[in-house]
């Protein structure tokens, strides 16, 4: 018969609970890396795939300003630097909302996926499409350029998603190695430039939620969460309501 010592062998107390600004920090190293890593490829290869698709369509224009100060045609240096810095710019924030909202979706892993999947693409395509751009008025056809500017951030989201959700995983490496390793990965955040408060306003909300999550009684929790996602479809609803507006006016 096991003695008390032989259990407490057995059954070994399971580890003291991290603090809650290491938890964060493991958290907003995780996302931030993979939304870097994405929004460099997504933002920056298939950016500059899709402006050169763009000025092959449009050899007339070659040249002209667009409205990110790209020269429609010209490969650049300074413009492919440029290009980059803001994929991965994009990249970080798309991260930090990913962070944020990912506990919000409903269903099952691939329908949270897809409900992410499409209000980032309405939201960010009603931000990005205007009928007031050189974009969308010089280059043809019509059609093309809202088609890409809503392409990208629907390829970048579920990309995201596959990467960041790995890399969250418990047992994944950011979960596992000692912090004195993870914690410098947040200095991929020098690149944000005039972005890089919006990451001490990451770890202030973390914190936050962190300690006050706890003391919430189940019903307030899902008052909370229900509330916010009342709040994303109205977003949602608003901002397809403008980008539909907006590819009427450009096509």
């Amino acid at each position: 018969m096991p003695t008390a010592q032989s259990q407490q062998v057995l059954d070994p107390a399971p580890p003291p609970p991290r603090p809650a600004l290491e938890r964060v920090v493991r958290a907003l190293a995780a996302a931030s890396l993979a939304g870097a890593v994405v929004g460099l490829v997504v933002g920056g290869v298939g950016g500059r795939l899709a402006m050169g698709l763009l000025a092959r369509l449009n050899p007339e224009d070659a040249g002209r300003i667009t409205d990110d100060g790209f020269r429609i045609g010209q490969l650049t240096a300074s413009g492919t630097l440029n290009l980059l810095g803001a994929a991965v710019q994009a990249g970080l924030t798309g991260a930090l909302l990913y962070l944020a909202l990912r506990r919000l979706a409903l269903g099952a892993p691939a329908v949270r996926v897809a409900s992410l999947t499409l209000g980032g693409a309405v939201v960010v395509g009603a931000f990005l499409v205007h009928p007031q751009g050189r974009d969308f008025r010089i280059l043809g056809p019509d059609w093309l350029p809202v088609l890409l500017f809503v392409a990208l951030p629907a390829v970048f989201v579920p990309l995201l998603a596959l990467l960041a959700e790995r890399w969250l995983a418990p047992g994944s490496w950011f979960a596992t190695a000692r912090l004195r390793y993870v914690a410098p990965l947040l200095l991929v955040w020098v690149l944000a430039g005039l972005l890089l408060p919006l990451l001490g306003l990451a770890v202030v909300v973390g914190l936050v939620h962190q300690r006050l999550a706890p003391t919430l009684s189940t019903g307030a929790r899902a008052a909370v969460a229900w509330s916010a996602r009342v709040l994303l479809v109205a977003l949602g609803l608003w901002a397809l309501w403008g980008l539909v507006g907006a590819v009427r006016a450009v096509t």
